[in-house]
């Protein structure tokens, strides 16, 4: 079993930050990530477990146009 744990504030940013542009290249909608706790995964054979404590802030219209297209 392999483990990771992020837990700089560098790290933990510089990871928002990709996801960030991602969800806005991608869905068109503006976010700010916020990483609450260590970034933690863990991976056996044949599945992974991530753990994450994350907020996220985007605006009220953005949500819903989020809603509308996964929903």
């Amino acid at each position: 079993m392999d483990e990771m744990n992020i837990r700089s504030a560098f790290l933990k940013n510089a990871i928002a930050n990709i996801i960030e542009k991602v969800i806005n290249q991608k869905i068109g909608c503006r976010t700010e990530i916020t990483f609450n706790d260590p970034i933690q995964m863990t991976c056996d054979d044949d599945k992974a477990m991530v753990h994450l404590n994350v907020d996220v802030e985007l605006k009220k219209e953005d949500l819903e146009k989020l809603l509308k297209k996964f929903l």
